[in-house]
């Protein structure tokens, strides 16, 4: 009978299982946040490197035309973000490093304002991100490499008047805990 309790309580003390899923991780973390899109890509790799396609005109992704591209880096152990556009989206390719990319909707309108959504990219799992206007992003270093996104907004920058508000990830403003933990 001992033997029984003992088991029991062994279970008990490992916590809850996880919920079934009828998705992919991704999609339903993306789903937090009305509008967000992610998608993973598969490439062919071999003894002389990767080939990846990311653009395909025909993926509802890129249904708004390309009118700007840039690089984006994050060394290794810092934060870049966050960052919020009121009127173009950001559609990231991140291509290499351990990332974690953090949305918080910040829309009045939405029916997700105030959601938050974490995505995890590496090196062996790239992979596209969308993340429409006024939703909050910033994105994690956690590994050590520096990590590369290139971004094709769909509104072409404009130094002029550029579509961009900042907040330091660490002032508390937007309630994030950027620890990460086990578990």
């Amino acid at each position: 009978m001992r033997e029984k309790e003992s088991t029991a309580a062994a279970l008990t003390d490992r916590g809850k299982p996880d919920e079934p899923r009828d998705d992919e991780p991704d999609r339903v973390a993306a789903r937090r946040i009305a509008g967000v899109w992610i998608e993973r890509l598969q490439g062919y790799h071999d003894h002389r490197g990767s080939l990846v396609p990311f653009f395909d005109p025909a993926s509802p992704f890129w249904k708004q035309p390309v009118v700007h591209g840039y690089l984006i880096t994050v060394r290794p152990g810092r934060i870049k973000g966050w960052g919020l556009h009121r009127r173009q989206a950001d559609r990231y390719f991140v291509l290499s490093g351990d990332l974690r990319t953090v949305l918080h909707d910040a829309r009045e309108d939405s029916p997700t304002k105030g959601a938050f959504c974490e995505i995890h990219f590496t090196d062996g799992h790239p992979g596209l991100l969308l993340i429409p206007p006024g939703v909050w992003h910033a994105t994690q270093n956690w590994g050590e490499s520096l990590g590369r996104i290139a971004n094709f907004p769909t509104v072409r920058f404009d130094p002029r008047d550029p579509d961009k508000e900042r907040v330091d990830p660490r002032s508390g403003t937007i309630p994030f805990d950027w620890s990460l933990r086990d578990g």
